[in-house]
């Protein structure tokens, strides 16, 4: 029996690339401030299943899934700069709740220039709703 190949591949210890998506925390998406006529059929649960359907698929393909979930308080940047900071990635996904909402432009702004100096090798990719991570992931991944 040759252990190689029967052995499971543990995406925490050694994926074969890092994803980070950056978006709005669930709380925040059925949250105040919140304009409902860009999303509205959006939930926080919506919101919370694509995550997980995310990180499940992309634990499938070998890749590990960060999320850095951000509300409607200032601040939000630094907390990007210190998930990138803390480790390279290979792709980063800006959920549509940041760069949707017009009010949201001045951070989402701030956050791609973060990702941009902080990760230059990284490829930036935008998903539309919850259920669109995978696909902005799959076009930059693998990259080559």
């Amino acid at each position: 029996m040759n252990t190689e190949e029967n052995a499971e591949v543990n995406v925490e210890e050694n994926p074969a690339g890092f994803v980070l998506n950056i978006g709005l925390h669930p709380r925040a998406v059925d949250g105040p401030g919140r304009p409902r006529d860009l999303m509205p059929h959006v939930t926080a649960e919506q919101v919370q299943a694509g995550l997980d359907a995310a990180g499940a698929e992309l634990a499938g393909m070998g890749l590990r899934f960060d999320t850095c979930l951000l509300d409607r308080a200032p601040g939000g940047e630094e907390r990007v700069r210190d998930a990138l900071l803390a480790q390279d990635y290979d792709v980063i996904v800006f959920g549509g709740g940041v760069r949707l909402d017009p009010a949201m432009t001045p951070l989402f702004e701030k956050l791609v220039d973060v990702a941009r100096v902080h990760a230059p090798g990284a490829a930036l990719c935008f998903n539309t709703g919850p259920d669109t991570t995978i696909d902005a992931v799959r076009r930059w991944w693998p990259r080559g």
